[in-house]
């Protein structure tokens, strides 16, 4: 993009947000204080979620054998709302859900949501253990779950309450209430209207270092967050001139979805923004990407969201061919540092690719800096332009703040920031400054233009022989050669130097030999900067529950393997 449509990009978020404009932005009052907001957007959740009862008779779920209207879908949450106020949940009340991406996932929040619960999402994907701390840490008094959950929680949790969504065609009772008979025909109540500062939602971090923490949300950080994604599409809109036409054969915009609906951006961007626009989803309840194309060319998909190496394994499939994906017009990444072949990837493969980064955290709704379209052209290895509602700033070790374009622990406050952490004092104290920003443990800069750059993470950094590495410098140097499909670099123990680089990579084939990667790295990157130690595979490298790559892991098992 020319450097005059770069600051045209600066002057459209101006007036996007200026006074009497849609996105107008304004001081807020909330329980933190005065704060940024958009001065239009409902001052609840709920009341966004109620509006979408207008789309009626339009197509809105796909998940397997399931297809609902929006009327057949509010009907369901309606009666299982019912079931749930009549059976003694109350506002307030925590309401946990440990299953895997379906149908009954997203019926039992919105019902559970719409009576006034506050409700905690859990990541399925942990052992029995690993859940029931979820369920004991927030007090849940309600659980939905399914048939496969149930029996690793059989004798780990003392509730009964427990609405189970069964794989087999005739369970056995004696587990909790069967999802089918809780979706009854029991006429519900009025839903009311709750507060701005509501407690809403808990959303656990993935606890990749100590136990899990419940990151509190309320009703207006929510509907903050919800109108932030819309104003990123409205800001691609206007840059470009307009609204981009179906094709492919498309009727109407449809999100595959395939990130944990336990995550901020998996509920928030591809389930509650699907109700606000009126766009159609397709549910994959387990990611295989031969399956998600199978989804894109059946369904016509419009728009496929992940994070990077799950947008670079659907794009760079050996038979990609073979499915007719023309309806794919958006391909979104964010959730982890962009490869720097992606980009190029999508280009390549998606004709006039609609493609689309971002940057934020489960304590920010995913709020931070955001991009899509024209607007992520002008910059494609950036994470999006700041926010107009999130306040960024970067430190110095010391905690002096540093200048603008200098790189630093990021720092962010803002509406969509969490009121902090369930029941953990000492980590709201570790977290928060005294003057209410948050650490986010990142490491980055804001650009005079207003695009924010993430170079690694503070705990990440190699110090070698007193010298500061980040690792992501060395990361998008590896994906630049031909080749390469995944790599994590990481510091292991030395004697001599205190820490060493090391790096695990993944390649598409045999061919790209570790000399042949040392020569590629060293013409692109410092020499200080090139690992010790090359590991090479063939096989995929371990990802976390919200299919980050699990860099701790890696490292662990590297460790063990050629260090111990």
């Amino acid at each position: 993009m020319k450097e005059e449509n770069k600051v045209s990009i600066k002057t459209t978020i101006s007036e996007l947000t200026a006074e009497a404009a849609f996105f107008e932005v304004e001081p807020l009052i909330t329980e933190r204080g005065e704060m940024r907001g958009y001065k239009h957007a409902p001052k609840t959740l709920t009341e966004i979620i109620q509006n979408a009862r207008g789309h009626g008779d339009q197509g809105f779920l796909v998940a397997g054998d399931t297809r609902l209207t929006f009327a057949q879908f509010f009907d369901r949450a309606d009666t299982l709302r019912a079931y749930l106020e009549q059976n003694g949940l109350n506002k307030g009340d925590r309401f946990a859900i440990a299953m895997r991406n379906n149908a009954e996932w997203l019926i039992g929040f919105t019902a559970a949501f719409l009576a006034g619960a506050t409700v905690v999402p859990i990541n399925s994907w942990g052992q029995a253990e690993e859940l029931a701390f979820a369920v004991r840490d927030c007090g849940a008094s309600w659980l939905l779950c399914d048939d496969q959950r149930a029996s690793m929680l059989s004798t780990e949790i003392e509730t009964d309450k427990r609405l189970i969504v069964y794989d087999r065609a005739t369970p056995g009772s004696e587990r909790g209430i069967n999802f089918i008979d809780a979706v009854s025909s029991v006429v519900p109540h009025d839903v009311a209207i709750p507060a701005a500062d509501d407690v809403c939602l808990i959303l656990y971090t993935s606890g990749s270092t100590g136990t899990p923490k419940g990151v509190v949300h309320c009703q207006q950080a929510l509907s903050q967050a919800v109108f932030n994604m819309m104003f990123t599409g409205m800001l691609t809109m206007t840059v470009e001139g307009g609204l981009r036409e179906l094709r492919g054969g498309a009727t109407q915009e449809k999100a595959l979805l395939n990130v944990p609906l336990f995550h901020a951006t998996g509920l928030l961007g591809s389930f509650v923004l699907p109700l606000v626009t009126a766009q159609g989803i397709v549910m994959i309840s387990k990611w295989d990407a031969q399956e998600a194309l199978r989804l894109i060319e059946a369904e016509r998909v419009t728009l496929f969201s992940s994070v990077p190496a799950l947008v670079k394994d659907l794009l760079t499939q050996p038979n990609l061919a073979d499915f007719d994906i023309s309806s794919l017009q958006r391909v979104s990444s964010g959730g982890a540092a962009m490869p720097s072949d992606l980009p190029t990837i999508i280009e390549a493969t998606i004709d006039k690719a609609y493609a689309s980064g971002g940057y934020g955290l489960t304590e920010t709704l995913a709020v931070g800096s955001q991009a899509a379209g024209a607007v992520f052209d002008a910059k494609p290895d950036a994470a999006g332009v700041q926010s107009p509602i999130m306040d960024i700033r970067c430190t110095a070790p010391d905690g002096s703040i540093l200048a603008q374009g200098e790189a630093g622990e990021i720092e962010m406050r803002g509406v969509a920031c969490t009121l902090g952490y369930w029941n953990k004092p000492e980590a709201n104290a570790a977290v928060f400054t005294d003057d209410g920003w948050m650490k986010t443990g990142d490491v980055g800069y804001v650009a005079e233009d207003g695009y924010v750059h993430i170079t690694g993470r503070i705990k990440d950094i190699v110090i070698r022989g007193g010298e500061n590495i980040y690792p992501g410098d060395t990361e998008q140097a590896c994906y630049q050669i031909e080749g390469v499909q995944e790599c994590v670099v990481f510091g292991v123990p030395d004697d001599l130097m205190g820490e060493e680089l090391a790096m695990v990579v993944r390649v598409v084939d045999a061919s790209l030999s570790e000399e042949v990667l040392r020569a590629g790295l060293k013409a692109r990157i410092a020499a200080y900067k090139v690992p010790k130690f090359i590991e090479l595979t063939q096989e995929p490298l371990a990802r976390g529950a919200t299919e980050k790559f699990d860099k701790r892991t890696i490292q662990a098992a590297f460790i063990e393997a050629h260090l111990l």
